[in-house]
């Protein structure tokens, strides 16, 4: 249910918004961004804060966006993501307004790591329908969106011998999978996963179980 003034989305259940007191819908109009629609970039980062700042400015000024999540580096488990902001051409000029810019923003620092790092290609490009998910191009932007844990279903790794649960969460985490451990009894620990992020955060366990580098 979502909230057609704030667009705060609620769960089952709820008929009201707490803050503006109109009753919920079970969906929003469409945003004008249609999934074949030509955009263009409005701002470019390496932060995610920073790309959460400048959503939130579009979505109070009404300009729909689109997120692109883009793995840029990994050294070990860690990813290091580039985030690209997306809006229709005709919204430019007020978006460049509301933000206090000229032109496109490109925030991004110039590449100082070590050369042996492994670096992703930005440009590279894979179909969303048919892409493992370990090697999916970018996590879009829906790790922003609000979650709970109890929709984290799927067992992904159950405590055999040594407690690993802290290192597997800050692991999945830094790779965008939100998680939940639960324990059944004591010294039993398990940790759960959303769905679509199970075949993802097995390959994370897997090199993390069996120090052997991600495929």
């Amino acid at each position: 249910m979502f909230c057609p003034q704030c667009k705060a989305e609620y769960r089952g259940g709820f008929t009201q918004c707490s803050d503006c007191c109109v009753d919920l819908v079970e969906e929003l109009p469409e945003q004008g961004l249609s999934s074949d629609e030509a955009l263009t970039l409005v701002w470019e980062c390496a932060d995610e804060s920073e790309c959460v700042g400048v959503c939130r400015d579009l979505k109070n000024g009404d300009i729909p966006y689109k997120v692109d999540q883009i793995p840029y580096e990994r050294i070990g488990m860690r990813v290091k993501w580039h985030y690209r902001i997306l809006i229709a051409p005709d919204d430019l000029h007020r978006a460049k307004e509301l933000l206090g810019i000229d032109a496109p923003q490109h925030t991004i620092p110039a590449d100082d790591g070590d050369d042996d790092e492994e670096v992703f290609d930005a440009a590279l490009e894979l179909p969303d329908t048919s892409a493992p998910a370990i090697i999916e191009p970018k996590r879009r932007d829906t790790y922003l969106d609000p979650w709970y844990p109890e929709d984290a279903t799927s067992e992904v790794w159950r405590q055999d011998g040594d407690d690993l649960s802290s290192g597997i969460e800050r692991s999945l985490d830094a790779n965008r999978i939100h998680c939940r451990c639960d324990s059944d009894q004591p010294g039993a620990k398990k940790i759960f996963v959303q769905p679509e992020d199970e075949s993802f955060a097995r390959e994370i366990i897997r090199e993390i179980v069996e120090g052997t580098p991600m495929k």
